[in-house]
């Protein structure tokens, strides 16, 4: 399927994004808050920061084309960015405070503002090119 196709079909059915949106947020936060040893001791969490970056960026991403296809005004990709920063800092905190053998990590808000910049990048490639 080319860009466009995805493109103009996603435009065509933005009421999907939110349950993208909504299962996204799930999935995030069920490996981020539940324990750690919940998970089990696959040797995938040792990739944990690409995860990071890949579902915050999936998740800037799809926010930020839902916002562009539904509100007459510009997206304004920066707001887009910190809402999915503003998002990891949420999970991190929720980390550090919650009794859940979890710790918040900068390093993991780190490769979430860094999936988040990529999504936004993306984002205005794909918006300016329409």
């Amino acid at each position: 399927m080319k860009t466009n196709s995805v493109y103009s079909f996603l435009s065509e059915n933005s009421y999907l994004m939110p349950l993208g949106i909504f299962v996204l947020t799930l999935l995030m936060l069920g490996l981020t808050l539940f324990p750690a040893d919940f998970l089990g001791k696959s040797k995938i969490w040792s990739y944990d920061k690409l995860g990071h970056m890949a579902l915050f960026g999936s998740w800037t991403y799809i926010l930020g084309l839902y916002h562009h296809f539904n509100w007459k005004a510009t997206t304004n990709l920066w707001v887009i960015f910190f809402i999915g920063v503003g998002f990891g800092l949420l999970i991190e905190i929720l980390q550090y405070t919650l009794p859940l053998n979890r710790h918040g990590d900068f390093a993991d808000l780190a490769f979430d503002a860094l999936g988040c910049l990529i999504a936004v990048g993306a984002l205005h490639k794909t918006i300016s090119s329409k």
